[in-house]
């Protein structure tokens, strides 16, 4: 078994703890920060449950995504954002400047999805090269190991 295939046994195992296996995916595509949020399809709202910089971005507290090019694209229409620069970053984020501030420019935003409904998504920021349609490919595999949890955001 390759490397990558013992670490989506690993987050798709429930009896691993949800925490690891987020950490697991953070550690799977390069990156400077790393989010999962679950989402709240009534409101509207995504809520951290996973940081990889917890003093920047702790855990807890809700975004609203209601009326927003990226809730739209990410939550409603179940589709991966590849963003490259800081006007992609603005376009995303209410928090641009924080974000920027961290010198992380480039994004890609995996909604997590059970049962045909986004449950919520993982987030990669990193400053450098722009992520690559292999890394929001496997982005995607890691969100439907998330998605097999059966325990996901809870």
């Amino acid at each position: 078994m390759t490397a990558f295939a013992e670490t989506l046994a690993r987050i798709m195992d429930p009896a691993v703890a949800q925490d690891e296996a987020l950490a697991l995916c953070n550690g799977a595509i390069p990156n400077g920060l790393f989010t999962a949020m679950r989402f709240h399809a009534d409101a509207m709202e995504v809520e951290r449950l996973f940081s990889s910089m917890p003093d920047v971005y702790p855990v807890s507290g809700r975004k609203p995504k209601r009326d927003t090019e990226w809730g739209t694209k990410v939550l409603v229409q179940r589709r991966p954002n590849l963003g490259s620069g800081p006007d992609d970053i603005a376009w995303a984020f209410s928090d641009h400047e924080t974000i920027l501030g961290l010198g992380l420019t480039e994004v890609l935003n995996v909604p997590v999805i059970r049962a045909d409904q986004v449950i919520g998504t993982i987030n990669f920021l990193r400053g450098g090269a722009p992520f690559t349609e292999d890394e929001a490919a496997t982005g995607q595999i890691l969100a439907a190991a998330l998605a097999l949890r059966g325990t996901y955001g809870a």
